[in-house]
């Protein structure tokens, strides 16, 4: 279990700095993971869910689905949403945080759904927990406490 990935995710369905638009699931997956990792998974990003779900489908990072998911794992669909495909996390209590029109709100298209209501996906990610944690400066120059309050504990 990614328990740093499982903090960002939920950290990114509250944080204003976090894309809040509707359609804009992969944009936000990449804010989520960044803030993790930093730009180390930057090569896979692509301009929509399904195009980076086939870029991260050949790699070491890529888990059978007979494997089944697990909390801290990004569930990808490669089909549907108008071929862009659809990308969330999977959190404890079978729950996935996603970005979503489903959640449209007219100001918020983050939040969860449980995994029976997100469906059937085609790609399970696995990202190795982080080796270190160090407080990342947004795009917008604010350092993430969150990481950096997991820092402390961990370092």
């Amino acid at each position: 279990m990614n328990e740093p990935l499982i903090t960002a995710a939920k950290h990114g369905l509250s944080d204003p700095h976090f894309i809040t638009l509707p359609h804009r699931c992969q944009q936000w997956l990449r804010q989520v993971v960044q803030s993790v990792y930093g730009s180390q998974f930057d090569d896979f990003w692509k301009g929509s869910a399904a195009t980076t779900g086939r870029c991260f489908q050949h790699s070491p990072y890529a888990v059978p689905l007979a494997n089944g998911s697990q909390p801290g794992d990004i569930l990808y669909k490669l089909k549907g949403s108008g071929g862009d495909g659809h990308v969330g996390i999977r959190l404890p209590g079978n729950l996935v945080a996603e970005n979503s029109s489903v959640h449209w709100d007219g100001r918020d298209a983050r939040g969860t759904r449980t995994l029976k209501e997100f469906g059937n996906f085609d790609l399970i990610v696995r990202l190795p927990p982080p080796k270190s944690l160090r407080p990342r400066v947004s795009n917008t120059g604010v350092i993430d406490k969150r990481v950096a309050t997991l820092t402390t504990k961990v370092v």
